[in-house]
């Protein structure tokens, strides 16, 4: 009988330890995410991305009311992913001033 490990046996074996090196690593990863930032009002807590998702949905709002007044306005080319894009980024710039 020939016992050697095919080539299959060999690409599985590889994988596994793959999955196994990446099962370990990940509660390495995830030993940061031990307390996320929330405030309680009026007795209910809210995680900190409520209030940076609004802040910039708020802004972005702003920003296109004047963006709206100019002749620029014109000129975008896809308006719906132009201020979804500049909601996030505000979003994001927020989060990173108030919350990091």
């Amino acid at each position: 009988m020939n016992t050697e490990p095919t080539e299959c046996d060999r690409r599985r074996a590889a994988s596994l330890r793959g999955l196994a090196g990446l099962s370990l690593a990940a509660p390495l990863l995830l030993v940061g995410c031990s307390h996320a930032p929330e405030y309680s009002i009026f007795g209910s807590f809210f995680p900190a991305w409520i209030f940076a998702s609004v802040g910039g949905l708020v802004l972005a709002t702003g920003a296109r009311a004047l963006i709206a007044r100019t002749a620029m306005a014109e000129h975008l080319a896809a308006p719906v992913l132009f201020y979804l894009s500049m909601a996030i980024f505000l979003t994001c710039v927020l989060w990173l001033l108030f919350y990091s």
